[in-house]
């Protein structure tokens, strides 16, 4: 019997149908007709998302409440015990998940909540199993075994929210191994200059990911980890930076493998299958921004000790980073547009605001009395906030006209 779940995919492979010229529009209708009755249950019995969130709020208070009880008695517990509570739980957890989603069928969401508290549980484990055997190990690690250990069970099972628990571990264990490698003053900013290329790489990855149908569901994750991460550490660039202190040879080797990746996704996400609207725009912005962030971090790379202190700090440097990051913000916002993808749309106007907000403290805080400084600036905050929600709301309702058509 077909659920809810294929219905959805359904309509997307019809779409794909329609535009190959293997069925009419009139067909696709009269093939939806025969699951109307599954969308209006659906819409009557709730959205199918909120059961999701209430079932991970769930498995999470359920995994927090144990790990309480357990730190309360844990001194008193053998290291047998221990080693017992921690696989008896790792099993009993993916083992009820996967009857939950895959074989009894009748709760798949709080399967899938469970399975994701399993992988919660794993890497926990990892960190507690140390912790009882006093195992001196480079601590880094830990995030590496736990985002690695993960990260084929989120192909397995198709899961995006074990895939972004994966990815995170992965970026935590990043910046906790650069922490090793950066030494002085100007670490901060080497640090933000890595993540800004590994969020490139992310977008990279997760476009590759959508050029293939076997990897197609997986592409979210990276894709917003990506954006976001490239804009959060953009944000910071857009103050006075140092740029010859950028790259730091200790960082290499992290480089060299970002940049292959990124070679490689690009590669994929360029070959002619399977094109999406705005592909040209989003290859041509994501090749120059991290052909600027190359250019950016190579001196570091190269000169140990940086350049001499008249080549840093230049003005020129820190208004390029705002003109590049105004123009970032601009062309996420109408990437979005072109590709109808809603939430490139609202991390542009996100940031926009950010950045706004910002430039409103750099100019403006010397120059007015702090009273007038904080009502101007609620003002100005009041009437954008309604401007561009009326603007992004109009926006988002020309997409589902656009869908009725």
């Amino acid at each position: 019997m077909a659920d809810i779940d294929f219905v959805r995919k359904l309509k997307g492979e019809l779409k794909a149908w329609i535009s190959e010229g293997i069925i009419a529009p009139e067909q696709e209708e009269r093939i939806l007709s025969r699951y109307r009755v599954l969308e209006e249950a659906e819409e009557k019995a709730g959205s199918s998302k909120l059961i999701t969130v209430i079932s991970v709020m769930g498995s999470i208070l359920i995994g927090v409440g144990v790990i309480l009880f357990i730190a309360a008695n844990w001194s008193m517990i053998p290291r047998a015990g221990k080693l017992a509570i921690i696989f008896l739980s790792l099993f009993a957890t993916y083992a009820a998940g996967w009857y939950l989603r895959y074989e009894k069928k009748t709760f798949p969401k709080v399967g899938a909540s469970l399975i994701l508290l399993g992988t919660i549980i794993y890497g926990a484990g990892i960190f507690l199993i140390a912790q009882i055997y006093n195992i001196s190990v480079h601590y880094p690690n830990g995030p590496l075994m736990w985002g690695l250990g993960v990260l084929p069970l989120a192909y397995l099972l198709k899961f995006r929210s074990i895939l972004l628990l994966s990815l995170l571990d992965l970026l935590l264990w990043m910046g906790m191994e650069t922490s090793f490698r950066l030494e002085g003053h100007d670490s901060f900013f080497s640090f933000v200059a890595l993540y800004l290329a590994s969020g490139l790489m992310l977008w990279a990855v997760g476009l590759a990911h959508r050029k293939f149908e076997p990897t197609k569901g997986l592409a979210g994750p990276y894709v917003v980890l990506g954006v976001l991460s490239v804009f959060i550490a953009g944000y910071a660039f857009t103050f006075e930076v140092d740029r010859w202190r950028l790259g730091s040879p200790g960082l290499a080797v992290f480089y060299a493998v970002i940049a292959a990746a990124f070679a490689v996704s690009m590669m994929a996400f360029l070959l002619p299958k399977n094109r999406e609207k705005g592909w040209i725009a989003e290859a041509a912005g994501l090749s120059g921004l991290m052909t600027l962030v190359c250019f950016w971090i190579i001196p570091g790379l190269l000169v140990p000790q940086g350049m001499p202190d008249h080549y840093s700090h230049e003005e020129s440097h820190s208004i390029i980073a705002n003109l590049v990051y105004a123009a970032m913000i601009v062309g996420i916002i109408v990437l979005g547009y072109i590709k109808r993808y809603n939430a490139y749309i609202n991390i542009g106007i996100l940031f926009f605001v950010l950045d706004v907000i910002a430039r409103y403290f750099d100019f403006f805080w010397e120059l007015l009395p702090r009273s007038i400084f904080f009502i101007a600036g609620g003002i100005m905050l009041l009437a954008g906030g309604i401007f561009l929600e009326k603007k992004r709301r109009k926006v988002l309702a020309s997409f589902r006209l656009e869908e009725l058509a």
